[in-house]
């Protein structure tokens, strides 16, 4: 199973809108999360579309022409109500079932695709009343993954990497209260986090605000997460394309 995260940016540049394409082609996901992302439709071949309308979920956030969306690849995919009006195009979910994949098959499975919203309050309080508002909406018996553009570090720091500032109290509430992981830090253990973000003016600084958290269970079956980049994709957007791949036994 593939699972990948994406930020396109504003949608990304007119004549240029190959970002879910690419996406699909070069690492075929089963879950895709995509932020800042106009109407998938605007990306993909109306035939490929048409056919799998009913597993795509898009949201635009309030008065601008692109929000959040999640594309999963086979199972029933069922939309979910916003968790609340205001997180309505930040946060797009779905609850899937008859996924078939071995760990989430007598469960439904719960996806979230997360943009933190910016200007009402610090990103800090924004994911943290998302995660409130998940908290509320999951049943207990459900598997989750939430995936997406945090706006801040979705990982812990090593003292000597060059960015200090990270949430560990955030990346706690993962862990202990919804028993989720970072795919990326688990997959490489004591490893500095790299960047998945360019947008300050020095673009060389390994912000890494983007991420994929899923079952700490589901560890023992992924295989590898990278943070893809070339040359292409640098151009498409400031935001690079997170990836986890689990083997099922």
């Amino acid at each position: 199973m593939n699972i990948a995260t994406y930020n396109l940016r504003f949608g990304g540049k007119s004549g240029q809108r190959i970002h879910w394409q690419k996406v699909l082609d070069e690492f075929n996901p089963d879950i895709f999360l995509v932020q800042e992302t106009l109407p998938p439709q605007e990306y993909l071949p109306n035939g490929f579309y048409q056919a799998a309308a009913s597993q795509f979920h898009w949201a635009a956030v309030h008065g601008r022409p692109w929000g959040s969306a999640i594309y999963v690849s086979k199972g029933h995919v069922e939309p979910l109500e916003p968790l609340s009006p205001e997180f309505s195009g930040w946060v797009t979910s779905v609850k899937v079932s008859d996924f078939g994949w071995p760990m989430a098959e007598s469960q439904s499975l719960y996806i979230y695709s997360v943009h933190a919203p910016s200007g009402r309050s610090s990103y800090v309080k924004e994911v943290n009343r998302i995660l409130d508002a998940i908290k509320a909406q999951v049943p207990s018996d459900s598997q989750v993954i939430i995936g997406g553009d945090f706006n801040l570090t979705v990982g812990l720091r090593h003292p000597s990497e060059e960015l200090q500032k990270s949430q560990p109290k955030l990346m706690d509430r993962f862990r202990q209260e919804f028993g989720l992981m970072n795919c990326w830090q688990s997959a490489h253990p004591n490893q500095d986090l790299p960047q998945t973000l360019r947008w300050s003016n020095d673009k060389t600084k390994p912000f890494h605000c983007d991420g994929i958290f899923v079952s700490a269970s589901w560890l023992r079956y992924l295989a590898h997460a990278e943070v893809l980049s070339d040359e292409n994709l640098d151009e498409l957007s400031d935001h690079n394309p997170v990836t986890a791949s689990f083997e099922s036994l």
